[in-house]
């Protein structure tokens, strides 16, 4: 909705872009006269377009009413600055607020930072976190998906530097005939991120997004770029680059896939962050989810040794723990997964597909295997397993590269 009005501001006329968020107040303008209606039941944001209006349709209380709005917006984010630097804990409704102001422009660089340093000194709250994952997804650029369709994705941050696993898993995963919307980014943490290593298969990771779709409808395998989908975090991109800290946003990408997935295999960098993404997923309205954390700090289900679980299903979250031998998998130094530079991740995709055995192949088809598990399409590891070998050894995770990098080349 467009709405023509404008704003004095030091008694003069300014012409700007401006995003204001006020909580149930809904302005519109009939037959040059502006009304302001109000409705208890909503949170919206309204978008102003500045617009040279005859200053003599306007009278003097709304001109200044209209001033008190927008002081509002700076007055209600101080509040919650207090709250949280205070070490108190946010509620949901303001940090939905709090996210809101954020993601629409409306919080200055020295707000922003103040909130994502204090957030960070607190402990991981799935409150927050939820509430954050939903304002990026409904500002998000959307596709449709159905209720089937997985994402394997990790937070980053293990500083471990492997191996491209989620990606390689992604196409062995929709080589069984599992859909997939891999949500991802370039690296952060190590030397290539998902968008790093598909660049170098030759995807065309910034096509268009109507071709995005149909990769996914017709090919089984997607990927959603997120700088491409996720414009709105252009507000806090400077900060967290100036910051040099991880922050909230980091754990809001996994969350917030554009697909709007409801079953993921999920990789923390932390343990401690296990049950909070549970219940964050529960909240979102995710359906079966594993998140997981290898003992040796892997983001995903590691080949070294144990890794520690939370699943979803069912509206219940429940802990557990797995390793290699419970699919009669040897286990391997994380040596022996470490990856380099894009071209040689791809490298070692490209040979994992094409048949070589190795300590990389196992683990992708251990967390192949947690996959299917996790999201209800393998009623136990050890069948789950057998359906990723085959889906390597008969061509159809090449495959599903091969089809992925010509759509979206076309």
């Amino acid at each position: 909705m467009l709405i023509y009005i404008y704003v004095v501001t030091n008694s003069q006329l300014k012409y700007t872009n401006i995003n204001l968020y006020k909580t149930s107040t809904y302005i519109y303008e009939y037959y040059n006269t502006v009304y302001i209606q109000y409705n208890d039941l909503k949170i919206n944001i309204i978008k102003i377009i500045v617009k040279n209006i005859n200053l003599r349709l306007i009278n003097k209380k709304y001109k200044y009413y209209l001033i008190g709005l927008l002081m509002s917006i700076t007055d209600e984010f101080k509040s919650i600055l207090k709250i949280v630097t205070d070490g108190k804990e946010l509620n949901y409704h303001q940090s939905k607020n709090a996210f809101q102001i954020i993601m629409s422009g409306n919080a200055t660089d020295a707000q922003i930072s103040s909130f994502l340093t204090a957030i960070k000194m607190q402990k991981h709250n799935p409150i927050v976190i939820s509430a954050g994952a939903e304002i990026l997804r409904e500002k998000c650029l959307k596709i449709s998906s159905t209720d089937n369709t997985v994402d394997v994705v990790g937070t980053g941050g293990d500083n471990l530097g492997t191996l491209n696993i989620s990606t390689a898993v992604s196409f062995v995963l929709s080589g069984t005939g599992v859909p997939v919307a891999k949500h991802g980014n370039y690296a952060a943490s190590s030397k290539s991120g998902a968008a790093n290593v598909l660049k170098a298969l030759s995807v065309n990771i910034e096509c268009d997004i109507n071709i995005v779709s149909k990769c996914l409808n017709e090919v089984g395998i997607c990927f959603l770029f997120a700088p491409k989908h996720h414009t709105a975090m252009k507000y806090v991109g400077k900060i967290r680059q100036e910051l040099g800290i991880r922050t909230i946003f980091n754990l809001l990408g996994p969350l917030s896939n554009p697909a709007f997935v409801k079953k993921q295999l999920l990789g923390v960098y932390d343990k401690s962050l296990i049950i909070p993404f549970a219940e964050s997923l529960k909240t979102l309205g995710s359906t079966n989810a594993w998140i997981v954390h290898g003992r040796d700090g892997l983001d995903e289900v590691s080949i070294t040794g144990e890794t520690y679980c939370a699943e979803l299903k069912n509206g219940s979250i429940n802990e557990f723990s797995i390793k290699p031998s419970d699919i009669d998998l040897p286990t391997a130094k994380i040596s022996e997964i470490i990856g380099g530079e894009p071209e040689e991740n791809a490298k070692k995709i490209l040979e994992l597909f094409n048949g070589k055995k190795n300590a990389f192949r196992d683990v992708v088809i251990l967390n192949t295997a947690s996959a299917l598990v996790a999201t209800g399409n393998s009623n136990n590891l050890e069948e789950a397993a057998l359906m990723s070998i085959k889906s390597i050894d008969e061509g159809k995770a090449l495959l599903k590269l091969e089809q992925l990098v010509e759509l979206t080349n076309s």
